[in-house]
């Protein structure tokens, strides 16, 4: 009976955790004070801390609580994989009903279990060198992600779809007023997401989903960096499942109800507490009273240790593969680690952003017009979904300091929005054969108008020339001046050619600082001064 009043608690706890992630990741927008809390679960992330803080070679005071976790893995095992982590939650509950299937069928070998703490030694030994290239691997910043650029852009598409159809019948009209107005609008918040990556990320998040056919709980059993990283510090757990001689009736019900198949029936049906999550699910059906759940000092001995446990030849493997994966990314040309459409969210020059980057995808789901997108082969190795500005998709709110507030390492700075208004992201250019007025003799002063800076870093030199009817006109032509440009994209964004835009963002340059609230520059653009880049 206590242990089935143990389990219902994990399943509530199971809920109400997942519950909050959810309700975090729905209410958090660049309009929501909420925000700020958008980075809960990366806080006691420990895998997170401890890779951020060895790349970016500083301590990151948001991620201490991490502390914690590791305190209560010492203390009572892996409870944050069995009763915490949203992602191994949502793995339990997409699992195959059933699990003898799991039992009987042909499931990989133990020593498979080894893979997740080779990919632990890569991520760490890669921090160490400075290279946060596969942290997309953590398993909050893989649900986060995904959820972010691929799953609920997808899911709000449905629903928009859905309620345009049910429109067309005017008997429903005043019911679905109702939801739109209360349940629709304020959950989606009016936004359509569009990913450039969000089929790609979908695939490889249902790929993991996908692969609790082949054994209950795969991801967590041999894959995930982070329950390896708990699974070390879990072998010397104080609160474990303990298996007396002969307390046990030996009839291997617990060995079919373990998700992560850890009740080994040639040791007495005991298991590894670097591999139980204390779920409770094997004591359900047990009388034995030898078998329980109780504190015990850990006492290992060789003999004790399983085949898959890391030994030095894993450590060795792991550290020489993250080092490999560290160097490699230096040593890829400039055009490739840093091209020219690699524009970084606000403040993100500032710090050693590619270090402190841990891919969960936080700024790109609240930005408010979807410009950050998740990059890929943009960047080359080093920059794998970490996120840019893709202006032609969404430009950067003048107005907004959102993905600062939720960035968990602080590789998007804190900036106040005065700040933000003068730290420049990059720089805009004028393509002349593209460009109406330039090109065609055609007026446009599109740029200009929605250029948001104070004293406009595109400023319009008066011509006068003929149009195709022979006709003398006068004609605006635009050029950008970079001490005033601070990239934006909302020229880019805004700018009427189809396709690609006449006017782009690209990287920052060193040529030129952002001289905004230089008075120098106030009597030069009302004289008609067309100086500067274009």
């Amino acid at each position: 009976m206590r242990a089935r009043r143990n389990r219902r608690l994990r399943q509530i706890v199971q809920i109400a955790s997942f519950g909050l992630f959810l309700f975090l990741f729905i209410s958090t927008s660049a309009f929501d004070s909420r925000r700020v809390w958008a980075d809960l679960f990366f806080r006691f992330d420990p895998l997170v801390a401890l890779t951020a803080m060895l790349a970016g070679r500083a301590w990151i005071a948001s991620l201490s609580l991490a502390a914690l976790t590791l305190v209560v893995t010492v203390v009572f095992g892996r409870v944050w994989c069995g009763w915490v982590c949203p992602m191994g939650t949502l793995l339990e509950w997409f699992s195959p009903k059933g699990r003898a299937h799991h039992v009987y069928a042909r499931r990989p070998s133990e020593k498979w279990r080894m893979i997740k703490y080779v990919l632990l030694f890569i991520l760490m030994a890669a921090a160490l060198f400075g290279s946060q290239a596969l942290l997309f691997l953590d398993p909050i910043t893989l649900i986060s992600r995904s959820m972010a650029t691929a799953l609920w852009p997808a899911f709000s598409r449905a629903v928009m779809i859905s309620e345009t159809f049910l429109y067309r019948f005017e008997v429903l009209w005043p019911v679905l007023d109702v939801i739109d107005a209360h349940v629709i609008r304020p959950v989606f918040k009016g936004m359509v997401s569009v990913f450039t990556l969000g089929a790609p990320i979908a695939l490889f998040f249902a790929g993991i989903v996908a692969l609790n056919w082949v054994a209950e709980r795969f991801w967590c059993r041999y894959l995930c960096p982070l329950g390896a990283l708990l699974g070390i510090f879990s072998k010397f757990a104080l609160f474990r499942r303990v298996v007396e001689e002969h307390g046990c009736a030996l009839c291997g019900r617990c060995n079919a109800e373990c998700p992560t198949g850890t009740i080994d029936p040639e040791r007495g049906f005991r298991s590894d507490p670097a591999e139980c999550i204390v779920c409770y699910d094997c004591m359900v059906d047990c009388t034995r009273e030898g078998v329980r759940f109780r504190w015990q000092l850990p006492a290992y001995r060789p003999a004790e240790w399983r085949p898959y446990d890391p030994k030095r030849r894993e450590l060795l493997v792991g550290l020489v593969s993250g080092a490999a994966v560290a160097s490699l990314a230096t040593i890829e040309p400039v055009t490739q680690r840093q091209p020219a459409y690699m524009i970084r969210p606000p403040g993100a020059t500032l710090t050693d952003f590619e270090s402190l980057c841990v891919r969960c995808g936080e700024c790109m789901r609240v930005c408010p017009t979807q410009g950050l997108q998740p990059s890929l082969f943009v960047g080359g190795m080093q920059n794998v979904m970490t996120p840019r500005l893709a202006p032609r998709l969404g430009y950067c709110s003048y107005s907004c300091v959102a993905c600062g507030e939720v960035c968990p390492t602080g590789a998007i700075p804190q900036l106040t929005l005065g700040e933000k208004q003068h730290v420049p992201i990059g720089l805009a250019r004028i393509d002349r054969s593209r460009c109406l007025p330039w090109a065609h003799n055609i007026p446009c002063i599109v740029c200009e108008e929605v250029c948001p800076v104070r004293h406009k870093a595109i400023w319009l030199t008066t011509v006068q020339t003929r149009n195709a009817q022979g006709e003398i006109i006068d004609l605006q032509l635009p050029s950008v001046v970079k001490e005033l440009c601070i990239g934006c994209g909302l020229c880019e964004y805004h700018c009427p050619m189809g396709g690609e835009a006449a006017v782009r963002v690209f990287a920052p340059t060193e040529a030129g600082a952002y001289l905004g609230d230089d008075p120098a520059y106030r009597p030069r653009r009302h004289q008609g001064y067309g100086g500067g880049e274009g």
